[in-house]
């Protein structure tokens, strides 16, 4: 990870399968090794986990809390906030938080949507997020993107209008390109510049975390 930044940098993954339909689940194993390479670095973080697949695994998630991380909802199923009903989001928020405090023993109170899709076609999830119990949210891109991405969203913390807490992805404007430099992907693919490009250019009022996926470390 660079260090070319006094300010800390919290590490977040998105705990989602990606084996195809009737395969092997792959997260699990690389959840465990993950989990052992931030032990052998004292490092704790924050783990966003699809509600389905913490059913389906249940003693992946019992190691997670185990190992002091917090434990938050990365949905009940890996389906953007938009294409949910309200009704459905609704009863999805509920079942994830319960599901999740049943298996780590603790509050749950961060949720992180699929594919940073809290976009303004979908700002009626966040009085569902709050009456869920949340206190806070990771589910904000502040920039364009070619999946989901909100421009007009800040790129610091901000409090939404009900009070919801909001933690937005890290971004670096290059010209025209706004990248989540922290991401995953992001880290893997491009030059190591670009990282500390972002740290340095980083402003007092950031948050500064990075995601990744298992099958970044797969």
């Amino acid at each position: 990870m660079p260090d070319e930044s006094s300010a800390p940098i919290t590490f977040t993954i998105d705990v989602e399968d990606y084996a195809p339909a009737g395969e092997e689940v792959r997260a699990v194993a690389i959840v465990d090794s993950i989990l052992e390479r931030l032990s052998d670095r004292a490092i704790t973080g924050t783990f966003f986990v699809v509600g389905e697949l913490a059913r389906a695994h249940p003693t992946m998630v019992e190691r997670i809390a185990a190992a002091g991380h917090e434990v938050g909802l990365h949905g009940w199923v890996h389906v953007p906030f938009p294409d949910l009903s309200p009704d459905v989001l609704a009863e999805h928020l509920r079942r994830g938080r319960c599901e999740l405090e049943d298996l780590s023993g603790r509050s749950v109170e961060g949720v992180r949507a699929p594919t940073f899709s809290l976009v303004p076609e979908a700002h009626h999830a966040l009085d569902l997020v709050l009456d869920a119990g949340f206190r806070y949210s990771s589910s904000v891109l502040p920039a364009r993107s070619p999946l989901f991405g909100d421009p007009t969203a800040p790129r610091h913390a901000f409090r939404w209008p009900n009070g919801l807490v909001e933690l937005p992805c890290p971004i670096l404007e290059w010209g025209r390109i706004a990248l989540p430099y922290l991401g995953g992907t992001y880290l893997r693919v491009l030059p190591r510049r670009i990282a500390q490009l972002g740290l340095r250019r980083a402003t007092s009022d950031e948050i500064l975390w990075l995601y990744c996926h298992p099958y970044d470390f797969d």
